[in-house]
């Protein structure tokens, strides 16, 4: 796709965010993108964005495995940092209570259990960089990081995509060293 052809469909709002629905194949829906233009740029779909939807759009059925192991990731790593009131059964972890309690056993349940709520295209970095932003069986808010075309890692909402530019596991990093592996 090209520049051109995005803006055409691309609404602007008073925020200088613009917001195009297009559907992606990764996914098998339609998903609303919202294009974060560089700090003091005009609202304008860069090549740079064109090329990141591109990059998202171009993520084949395949590649949904990756986020399903990411949704799987993110439920063992949110219940062992965190407690969500579960009182594990006789013999059982905290962590495999929080999982039974919230009926994620693996991969496959961990996105079925979850939903994706957007897809964030930022344009500012050295990097093509889009989040697919996911609400979690876990209950909480990530993103899936797409970095030139590829699924890197995920992290909390609000990251900052610069770590990614300078190392492309760095959530991964942290979270390791949170956990103590």
């Amino acid at each position: 796709m090209l520049a051109g052809d995005i803006e055409d469909m691309v609404q602007w709002d008073a925020n200088d965010l613009g917001e195009v629905t297009l559907h992606v194949p990764l996914f098998a829906e339609a998903l609303p993108f919202v294009l974060f233009p560089a700090d003091g740029a005009q609202p304008d779909v860069t090549e740079k964005m064109a090329a990141t939807i591109g990059d998202i759009l171009a993520l084949s059925p395949e590649h949904l495995r990756q986020v399903k192991d990411m949704l799987w990731d993110e439920a063992n790593f949110a219940f062992q940092v965190a407690d969500y009131g579960v009182e594990p059964e006789e013999g059982e972890t905290s962590l495999e209570a929080h999982l039974r309690e919230f009926g994620i056993t693996n991969p496959e349940e961990a996105y079925a259990k979850s939903r994706i709520k957007a897809i964030h295209v930022a344009d500012g970095f050295s990097g093509r960089f889009a989040e697919v932003k996911v609400a979690t069986g876990a209950e909480n808010l990530i993103s899936v990081i797409v970095r030139n075309g590829r699924i890197i890692d995920w992290d909390n909402d609000g990251t900052y995509l610069g770590w990614f530019d300078e190392d492309e596991q760095a959530a991964a990093k942290k979270r390791a060293r949170v956990i103590g592996a």
